[in-house]
């Protein structure tokens, strides 16, 4: 009778661990590929997946120093026009990692923190639709002339 509850409790245990590494690969997995919208933190910020296309807002046309602001998962400005030369910053105001990335992967960031900023300098003419790795429908246009 002992020996059965025994089996019995290792064969629970072992499929309760079973269990637990086929969610945590499938998630992972999912994850990886920028796939579910996971919740970061209370504030309704999302590690993956989550984020706005400002991409197609107004032109801001802007100088050669300029900054770009990256708060509640969005790029504000998000259609920013600057001149060949021009410095660019980005600082982020949230609470998850964030980075900007050219989608043609011809400049990038690096991810940073919440108060940190990168700056870019430009020293190209070109069109460039740029977008957050870790927060793929981020997305945002920088158009240097």
């Amino acid at each position: 009778m002992t020996f059965k509850r025994s089996s019995s409790l290792f064969l629970l245990l072992v499929a309760l661990v079973t269990g637990v590494v086929v969610m945590s690969a499938v998630a992972f997995s999912a994850m990886a590929r920028g796939g579910w919208d996971i919740g970061w933190g209370m504030g309704g910020g999302h590690m993956m997946g989550g984020g706005a296309n400002t991409s197609n807002a107004p032109v801001s046309v802007g100088n050669s120093t300029e900054s770009v602001a990256i708060r509640d998962f969005a790029f504000t400005p998000g259609n920013l026009q600057v001149p060949v030369g021009a410095k660019v910053t980005w600082t982020n105001y949230d609470a998850a990692p964030h980075d900007a990335t050219a989608k043609d992967g011809s400049w990038g960031t690096g991810i940073f923190s919440k108060g940190e900023s990168k700056t870019l300098t430009f020293d190209k003419a070109g069109d460039y639709s740029y977008y957050c790795t870790v927060h793929p429908s981020m997305v945002a246009r920088l158009q240097v002339r």
